[in-house]
Formats: C-alpha cells, sequence, structure tokens
C-alpha cells in the first residue's frame, strides 16, 4: 500500500494544482455516473395499477398499499397509481377483493341482503337503481369511456293502452382524452338501453357526453336532424361509385391518367301506399238466411237471402329510404405521349372519338347509369399537367427552389447551431490538453517562450548538414555560444528521467 501510495504521489507531482483538480472532477464525474447507472439498474420499473381513480379511491388504494409496505406513485393529478411492474397483478387482486376501487353504482347485489318489511314502492326504487347500476358498468367497459351516468323513466302501467307513457332513458358520458364515438357505437350504446328495459324502444333512449353535446340521432317526425345522416350516405354513395371507376379507368389508362366524380341524388322520402284488390270471379258464401212461411190461402212459401263475399287483396308497399333518384358522372382522361427527339417535351395526341365512346359506355355500365331516371355522363379528353411543370410550380412557390420550406427553417437552424457549438467544445478541449501535455515538459524556473526559442533553436538545423561529424560540431559550436541556455536544457531532461525512472524506497 506504501509503495502505491508513493507511485501515485510521484505521478501527481508532475502536475499542477490546476490540473490535480481538473483530474478530480474527471474522477467524481466518473464516480457519480457509474453510481447513478448502478441504482437506475437496480431500481424496478413501475407500471399502473389503477388509472381515473376518484379521489375516494385513490385515497383509499394509496393506504393500502402504505400498510403493505409498497412504493408507489401518483400521476395525472391523482387519478393513476404507479406500482413495481412485478406487483402489479398480485396488488390489484388483493385490492379488489376489499371492494377498492368502489365502482360508485349498485347492481343487483341490492338485493343481496334481507328485505323484510320494504315496501313495493321501496322495491321498485331498488328495482330501478339495480338496472341504472348494471347498465352503467357495462356502457363503462366500452373503451373510449371513464365514466357513464344512466337515468331511466318507467311509467307506472295503465289499463288503457292509449293512455300509455313510453319508457324514456338518458345517458350521460365522460369521454377520455382524445376519445371520439363512432356513430356505430352510439347506436350500439342506445340499443343496449332500449334491450335491457321493458317498454323502452330506441328512439327514446338519449346519449349526451360530458360537455352536453347530443351524441344520438334525433328521430323526430319532421325528419329533423337528420341531414348529416343523410349527407354522409350521400358522401359514402358517391364515394363508392367514384372509386369503382377510377379504380377501372386507372388498370386500362395507368394510375393519374384519369379523373371521376359522381354525384348521386338520394330519395328520403317515406313512401307507404295501401292497395286493395277486388277478384269478381271468385267468391265466397260470407251468409246465407232461410225463410218458410205457411198459410191457409198461400200454403207453404220458402225464400233465401244468400250473401257474398268478394275476394280482396290488401297489400301495403313501403318505398326504402336512400333510393337513387337520379346520378350525374363526370370524367377527366389524359391522352397519349409520343417519343420526342433529344430534350425536346413528349408529344401528345388525344385520345379518337370511339375511345372515348367505349370509356363513356364502360363507365356508364360500371355506375350504374339508367337514361330511364335521366341520369348524365359526360366525358372530356384534355391534357394532364405534367408532372415536371407541377413539381417547378411546387418548387417556386412552397419549397423555395428545394430549400427547406419556412416551417423546417427552425429545425435547420437549431442543428448548425449544435453542431457549431460540439466543434468549439471539441477545439477547446484539444487545445486545453495541448496545453496540459507542454506543461509537463517545460523545466522549474523556465518560462514558456524561453523553453520555445531553446528548443527550436536546437532543432532549428541545416537540411543539407548529413553526416555526424557536421552535426556534433554544429552543436558544440552552439554550445559554447550559449552554455546557460544548453545547462538549463540538460537540466530539464534529468528532471524529466528521474521523475519517470524513480523508484520508491522501502
Amino acid at each position: 500500500m506504501r509503495q502505491l501510495l508513493d507511485s501515485l504521489k510521484v505521478f501527481t507531482d508532475r502536475f499542477t494544482f490546476n490540473q490535480k483538480i481538473l483530474m478530480l472532477a474527471i474522477v467524481a464525474a466518473g464516480v457519480l455516473s457509474v453510481g447513478m447507472f448502478g441504482a437506475w439498474l437496480k431500481s424496478e420499473e413501475k407500471t399502473v395499477l389503477f388509472t381515473n381513480l376518484s379521489p375516494e379511491d385513490a385515497s383509499l388504494a394509496i393506504a393500502e398499499l402504505n400498510k403493505k409496505n409498497v412504493e408507489s406513485e401518483l400521476t395525472d393529478g391523482g387519478t393513476t397509481i404507479l406500482v413495481p411492474e412485478g406487483l402489479v397483478h398480485k396488488l390489484r387482486v388483493d385490492l379488489s377483493a376489499k371492494g377498492i376501487p368502489s365502482s360508485g353504482t349498485v347492481g343487483w347485489g341490492i338485493f343481496d341482503g334481507k328485505q323484510y318489511g320494504m315496501t313495493e314502492f321501496l322495491q321498485n326504487v331498488n328495482y330501478k337503481r339495480a338496472l341504472e347500476g348494471e347498465l352503467t358498468q357495462t356502457i363503462e367497459s366500452i373503451q373510449g369511456i371513464r365514466a357513464a351516468r344512466v337515468h331511466l323513466v318507467m311509467p307506472k302501467p295503465s289499463i288503457f293502452k292509449k293512455m300509455q307513457a313510453p319508457a324514456t332513458a338518458s345517458v350521460v358520458l365522460t369521454l377520455g382524452q382524445s376519445s371520439v364515438l363512432s356513430p356505430n357505437q352510439i347506436r350500439g350504446i342506445q340499443s343496449l338501453v332500449s334491450g335491457s328495459v321493458e317498454g323502452l324502444e330506441l328512439p327514446n333512449v338519449a346519449v349526451l357526453d360530458q360537455y352536453g353535446v347530443v351524441l344520438s340521432e334525433s328521430y323526430e317526425g319532421e325528419g329533423y336532424g337528420q341531414s348529416e345522416g343523410q349527407l354522409a350516405l350521400k358522401k359514402e354513395v358517391d364515394a363508392y361509385l367514384t372509386e369503382k371507376a377510377e379504380t377501372m379507368l386507372a388498370r386500362v389508362l395507368g394510375p393519374g391518367r384519369s379523373i371521376v366524380r359522381v354525384d348521386a341524388t338520394l330519395d328520403f322520402d317515406r313512401l307507404e301506399q295501401q292497395r286493395h284488390s277486388f277478384d269478381p270471379e271468385k267468391t265466397v258464401v260470407r251468409s246465407e238466411e232461410r225463410n218458410e212461411t205457411s198459410g191457409a190461402q198461400d200454403g207453404n212459401n220458402e225464400t233465401s237471402v244468400t250473401n257474398y263475399e268478394i275476394n280482396e287483396i290488401v297489400e301495403t308497399v313501403v318505398g326504402e329510404v336512400g333510393d337513387v333518384k337520379s346520378m350525374s358522372v363526370a370524367v377527366f382522361v389524359d391522352g397519349r405521349y409520343g417519343e420526342a427527339e433529344g430534350d425536346a417535351p413528349p408529344v401528345y395526341s388525344p385520345l379518337s372519338d370511339e375511345e372515348l365512346q367505349q370509356i363513356q359506355r364502360v363507365v356508364t355500365s360500371a355506375v350504374g347509369l339508367s337514361t330511364e331516371r335521366g341520369d348524365r355522363i359526360e366525358v372530356v379528353n384534355m391534357q394532364f399537367q405534367a408532372p415536371a411543370e407541377e413539381e417547378a410550380e411546387q418548387g417556386g412557390l412552397g419549397g423555395m427552389g428545394g430549400l427547406p420550406l419556412p416551417g423546417s427553417l427552425p429545425q435547420v437552424i437549431g442543428k448548425v447551431l449544435l453542431f457549431g457549438l460540439a466543434l468549439f467544445m471539441a477545439l477547446r478541449l484539444k487545445k486545453a490538453l495541448g496545453d496540459m501535455m507542454g506543461q509537463q515538459l517545460i523545466p522549474q524556473g523556465v518560462t514558456r517562450e524561453e523553453f520555445a526559442d531553446t528548443k527550436s533553436d536546437l532543432l532549428d538545423t541545416d537540411e543539407s548538414v548529413t553526416s555526424t561529424e557536421n552535426k556534433l560540431k554544429e552543436i558544440r559550436d552552439y554550445a559554447g555560444a550559449s552554455p546557460q541556455e544548453i545547462a538549463d536544457l540538460v537540466q530539464a531532461w534529468v528532471h524529466e528521467a528521474e521523475g519517470a525512472t524513480a523508484s520508491p524506497r522501502g
């Protein structure tokens, strides 16, 4: 150990005070980095135990975790609890057994206890609460929904059917961040609630979000609120027919060589007709009446009356909503491009009338145009803009002739500044290391300038002198002219040799 300490002392004596401080800082930074990295490897990664917790459930869960001496962390404003990944499944089972987190709603478990002495009114109230609670728990299990409230209105049954009020329901949803329910999901929630409550029809279920916006469709008799659905259906029909025609033309003419637009007019009127038809040849005896009379003068008389029922056929015809009423199609097609000589652009030639008629007939059959409905189609042959011209326009306007867009300039400037800073730090570090190594060769009592002049004078010999005798003669002449400088140089060499070969005394 003593030899090791002496070697370390000899090694450190070669450096100045500033160099020792720098080396000490580097060693401390290395030890600290290794310690932090080791602590990070030792610490177990945390994962989510519960999320979207109420303040009451969060406090109960934290209290139970503290009893178990489990390290936990609250995030997302106290609604999410993080625990070590290896304990998450066991903790979920243990806390669920203790009713944590509680859903805050009651279900059919409300009838598990004794019901002695409970009136019929309280029984109906508990039934309504249980039904609402079960529906709430089911809706909350749908992805994207954080919380839900269900309100049911179930009127008392009436002996008169016309006086029976319909059942209604309202569902208030609290959606998660960036969560949007599709129309099919909203309609599924309506179907779930209406199918779970006796006498509740789907149009009588209203679905709202946490901001009070009605998400469910309106089913008013005047068609109020159905414009969005009708517009969506029209867009879907137009897009479907357009894709059919464009994909077909792309296989024949090539991609980007045709443009098709379809405008379909849909009939959203609901038509209900009732037809009555009679067949006089087919009759059925409905009733027959016979009367017999007898008298002294007239004798016996018999009369009969027979009523026949004519065969009647009753038909109720209901027209479908969304049927295509009329349609118009516009088609743009590009021509052909022939090879050109040299750097000249390709030679454009339009399509023939026969080819345009063929395209018109094919598109007519593909989208299902009907002349009886008055459908129209227009096929126009026109030269499309060349891709090179489009790139030139985009480069001149938005691309700035190949330069980055204004939106990316801050990123480019930031990268240039970071690169310049890194280069500056590298150059400074290189200079500092050079100075540090150069100071080790300067003997004590000699300035940097004197040592540099001495070294340069000694090494600055004539390149024409190649023999050993000439070199020795030059050195003797210089030593005779400057003996003090030679003495200082020899002392520096001796001091350096002793520092490198010194052995500790034991």
